[in-house]
C-alpha cells in the first residue's frame, strides 16, 4: 500500500497518517500542499515505521522532513519506555549556536573584511574531515576532556541560560575509554566544525541589520563512533541483521539501554561543549578584523533524545523520551521544563539553519507547539541527496559560484553584495539547489501557530569544511 496516499489532510498544512499495519499511533505531518505533493513515498514509509516501534506514544513529521536512515530526517518520536537509536542518529546532538555581534550591517559591507575574517577564523578553528588543528586552537588534556564528556558546557563555565541544557547526566561509573575508536577522537577534534553540512556563518538580520554568527556542528568522531557501536550492539540484541542495524531499539531499563543512554549523553555533552569551545576562536577573529565584541545568544541541538515533561491534550503531564531526528526542541512560554529559567515567560529561542544562499531563522514557539511534542524543523530540508547534487549540478558550477558572489540584499536599508566563502567553488552538495525553500517551511509553522519568526537572517560569509 502507499502510505503517502493513505494520509489524510486535516488542516491547511497538517496531514495525518492513520494507524495501519504495524503502526501503534497515528502519525502527524505538518506539510503544505506543495510540500506534501513533493514528498517521496519512502519518507512516509519511514514515518510509518517510526510509528511502529515498541513503546511509541507519538509520531510527528516537520515541514523540512525527508528520507533518512531508519527514520525520516525531520521526525519527532515520543516513547515512554524505549530509546530508539535512530532518533538521534550518527551525529548525536548536532546543533546550532548563535553569537550576537556588536555590529550592524554597514560594518560588514566590505568583501575584503569578510574575506579577512574567514582567514582569521580558519587560523583558530579546524574545519573538514579529520583532526588537523590550527596552531591557535585551544589545547585540552585528558582530565579536561573527561570533565567535558561528563558535564558538557558546565565544565567550561557556560551559564545554563545560554544552552538548551548545559549537560545530560552521566552515571559516575562510566568508563569513557571503553569505545576506543570513539574516545580517540575526543582530544584531536574538540573545538572543530567537521565536514558535511557543518559550517560557521556570518549573518545579518534582514529587518534590523543586526549581525550574528551561526555555528552548526555536532559530536564529531566521538558521537559517530559511539552511535555506530550501539547500532551494531542493538541489532545483535534484537536479532536484526547488521544491514538493518538502524532499526534497533532498546528498553530504558535493560542493561544495554542504560549503557547506550550513558554514552549517548556523553556524546551530547561533547557536542554542546564543542560548540562553545569554537566560540572563543570566532570571538578573537571578530575582534581582530572588526574590533567587535560578541556574546553567546543561545545554543540548541537538533539530533537528540531527551527525557522531558510531556504536556498531554487534557493538560496533564507525564515524563517521556522525545527523539528529535533533524528536529529542534520548541518549548513555548509556560512549559513546565522552563520553570525558573530566563525563558519561562517567552519560550526559548529555536535556531534554524537553512542553506548557504537562503539563510536562516530564529524562532520562538507558540502554544500550538504542543501539537508537535514541542518541536519545530531543524532547517529547510534536503530535496537533493549529496551524490545526486554533485552529478546533476556539475554543469551549473560556474553559474552557482557567480550567484553566490553577486547576490545583493538590503539589510535595514544597507545593501550588501555577495556571500564570501572559503572555497574556490561553492560545494554543490550544499548549494541552495539542494534544499527546500526555507520560507515555505517556516510558513507551515506559522499557519499552525507552532512558532513565529523573530529573526530572518541571511549569510554574508560562509566557512564550510571539506569532505
Amino acid at each position: 500500500m502507499s502510505f503517502k496516499y493513505h494520509a489524510q489532510k486535516v488542516g491547511d498544512a497538517h496531514y495525518v497518517l492513520p494507524r495501519c499495519g504495524s503502526m501503534k499511533v497515528d502519525a502527524h505531518a505538518f506539510f503544505s500542499e506543495d510540500l506534501y505533493d513533493a514528498s517521496e513515498e519512502s519518507l512516509w514509509s519511514q514515518l510509518a515505521s517510526g510509528a511502529s516501534y515498541d513503546g511509541i506514544i507519538g509520531a510527528y513529521l516537520m515541514p523540512d522532513g525527508h528520507s533518512g536512515f531508519g527514520v525520516p530526517i525531520g521526525c519527532v518520536l515520543v516513547t515512554d519506555n524505549t530509546i530508539l537509536q535512530a532518533g538521534s542518529g550518527y551525529d548525536i546532538s548536532c546543533g546550532v549556536l548563535y553569537l550576537k555581534v556588536n555590529l550592524t550591517a554597514n560594518a560588514v559591507r566590505s568583501w575584503h573584511k569578510r574575506e579577512t575574517w574567514i582567514q582569521e577564523v580558519e587560523k583558530r578553528i579546524a574545519t573538514g574531515v579529520g583532526s588537523v588543528r590550527p596552531k591557535l586552537m585551544p589545547v585540552f588534556d585528558n582530565k579536561e576532556a573527561q570533565e567535558i564528556l561528563r558535564y558538557g558546557a558546565k565544565a567550561l563555565g557556560v551559564s545554563a541560560d545560554l544552552c538548551e541544557r548545559q549537560y545530560i547526566p552521566v552515571p559516575q561509573g562510566i568508563d569513557f575509554t571503553k569505545i576506543e575508536k570513539a574516545y580517540s577522537k575526543v582530544l584531536p577534534q574538540l573545538g572543530s566544525v567537521g565536514g558535511g553540512n557543518h559550517f560557521v556563518e556570518l549573518q545579518v538580520d534582514r529587518d534590523t541589520g543586526e549581525v550574528f554568527v551561526m555555528i552548526h556542528c555536532g559530536s564529531r568522531g566521538y558521537g559517530w563512533q559511539t552511535a555506530n557501536h550501539y547500532f551494531y550492539e542493538g541489532a545483535r540484541l534484537r536479532g536484526l541483521a547488521s544491514n538493518r542495524r538502524e532499526d534497533s531499539w532498546l528498553y530504558v531499563d535493560e542493561p544495554l539501554g542504560k549503557e547506550y543512554w550513558a554514552y549517548h549523553n556523553s556524546a551530547a555533552n561533547f557536542a554542546v561543549a564543542n560548540r562553545h569551545v569554537i566560540v572563543h576562536g570566532i570571538q578573537e577573529a571578530l575582534q581582530e578584523v572588526f574590533n567587535a565584541d560578541s556574546k553567546v545568544y543561545y545554543e540548541i541541538s537538533h539530533n537528540l533524545v531527551q527525557e522531558e515533561t510531556l504536556v498531554l491534550p487534557d493538560g496533564t503531564t507525564k515524563r517521556g523520551y522525545v527523539h528529535r531526528k533533524g528536529a529542534t526542541r520548541a518549548f513555548p512560554a509556560g512549559h513546565p521544563d522552563l520553570s525558573g529559567t530566563v525563558w519561562e515567560k517567552t519560550g526559548h529561542p529555536c535556531l534554524i539553519p537553512g542553506s548557504m544562499m537562503a539563510g536562516a531563522a530564529i524562532l520562538f514557539a507558540e502554544q500550538g507547539a504542543y501539537q508537535t511534542a514541542c518541536s519545530v524543523n531543524h532547517g529547510s530540508g534536503r530535496k537533493m541527496a549529496r551524490g545526486e547534487a554533485k552529478r546533476k549540478l556539475e554543469h551549473k558550477q560556474l553559474r552557482i559560484d557567480d550567484e553566490m558572489k553577486t547576490v545583493r540584499r538590503e539589510f535595514a536599508g544597507v545593501p550588501i553584495e555577495g556571500i564570501v566563502g572559503n572555497h574556490l567553488h561553492t560545494p554543490l552538495d550544499e548549494c541552495s539547489y539542494c534544499y527546500k525553500d526555507l520560507d515555505s517551511v517556516l510558513d507551515v509553522l506559522e499557519v499552525n501557530n507552532i512558532a513565529r519568526v523573530a529573526h530572518r537572517l541571511y549569510p554574508v560569509a560562509n566557512i564550510k569544511g571539506s569532505d
